[in-house]
Parts: C-alpha cells; structure tokens; sequence
C-alpha cells in the first residue's frame, strides 16, 4: 500500500531516503513538547530534548553550563563536519549536541 500524499507533495524527495512520506517539523516537535526551545545563542535556536531537559537541565545554570561547552565544541573544526551540520558528543553514550543550519543548535540525550 502506497501513502497518497497531498498535490504539492508528491515529488517531494530526500536525496538519501527517496520519497518523503511525512514530515515532523522543529516547531511540530516543539508545539508538542518533544522538544523544549530554551533560548537563542545569537540568531540560533538553543534547542533541548524534552529526555535531556528533564535530567536537571531545567536548572538555568546547569543548562548555561551544558549550552556553553556544547557551543564551544561546536567551534572545534572536525573533519565530519559538512556545511549545514556538526555533531559532537558532549558526554559519551548520553549527551550530544547538533548544529543544523536553519535549525540552531540541539542538545539531545537518549530515550527512556
């Protein structure tokens, strides 16, 4: 069975994955509180997922903290580093933090 998208888009298609099917936006996510917007670093949105924002970060300076060292690793040139994205992994196997353009900077944690 084939999912029937609407007119505009129905030659919707991603490089890698092919077809889009569907879409959850940023702000989608944020709406429903997925994902928390903390603040802005400059023009780029400080982004937490909802997971990592409640293992302490609703704390201001735990956070201001976590954001700072995110941001200053996100500086460091690393040879993965594409033009629109950074990752970097803030604790091993717990905290990362991405920069996507036009997405900001998001601080992320794994489930459960």
């Amino acid at each position: 069975m084939k999912l029937i998208l609407p007119e505009e888009n129905i030659n919707d298609i991603d490089p890698v994955f092919g077809e889009v099917i569907s879409r959850y936006t940023q702000g989608e996510a944020i709406e429903d509180g997925v994902l928390v917007l903390v603040g802005y670093a400059g023009p780029e949105k400080v982004i937490f997922t909802r997971t990592l924002f409640e293992q302490g970060f609703e704390d201001p300076i735990k956070r201001l903290v976590l954001v700072n060292k995110g941001i200053e690793m996100l500086q460091a040139k690393d040879n993965e580093d594409s033009s629109t994205m950074r990752l970097r992994v803030i604790e091993k196997n717990k905290i990362w933090v991405i920069w996507n353009q036009g997405e900001g900077i998001t601080f992320l944690t794994l489930c459960g």
